[in-house]
């Protein structure tokens, strides 16, 4: 480990830092909650101020120059996320049944300290692919804006999640699974 890596100060996420490290663990730890269907677990990871949210995107820009909606795919706090993880664990979950195959990838990480105390702004680029009994192959590629933020015992959670999938046309049967 370098010098520089060593008195790096707690606010700094440039690669090669502690910090970009831990930050980077935690999002491959995420990933692999959600691969392998430990949904409560993944829940874990969020503040009980969370706001997950998916816009719908458009191809054209808008009057606002953003590109998106008003609408979303989903608008989700932590007690509508929690019904969809008890939903998932459940037989009753049809869109579900049998139960989706997928793998998160997580690339070109970039992460600074935020506005808010213990806070950091981290960008990734996703791939989810997802396979689910003969429905065939489905591929979502997009970026997400996190906002994670230490907890009192000091490990890192999600506050924020904004999802950006590059598809305007989405042909999966469902999006039951969780980006």
């Amino acid at each position: 480990m370098s010098a520089a890596a060593v008195s790096a100060p707690e606010s700094d996420c440039s690669p090669g830092t502690p910090l970009y490290g831990e930050i980077l663990e935690f999002l491959y730890r995420e990933a692999d909650l959600l691969d392998c269907n430990r949904f409560s677990d993944w829940l874990a990871l969020f503040t009980e101020d969370i706001r997950y949210h998916m816009p719908v995107r458009t191809t054209q820009v808008l009057s606002s120059g953003a590109g998106f909606q008003q609408m979303a795919f989903f608008d989700d706090n932590i007690h509508s996320l929690r019904t969809r993880v008890r939903r998932l664990e459940t037989d009753t979950a049809w869109a579900e049944t049998p139960p989706s195959r997928t793998r998160h990838f997580v690339s070109n990480v970039l992460a600074a300290a935020a506005a808010g105390a213990g806070e950091y702004a981290v960008t990734v680029n996703f791939m989810l692919t997802r396979s689910r009994g003969d429905q065939g192959y489905q591929l979502f590629t997009g970026r997400r804006e996190d906002t994670l933020r230490r907890d009192s015992a000091g490990q890192l959670r999600i506050a924020r999640r904004r999802i950006l999938i590059d598809q305007t046309v989405i042909t999966a049967t469902n999006l039951s699974v969780l980006f």
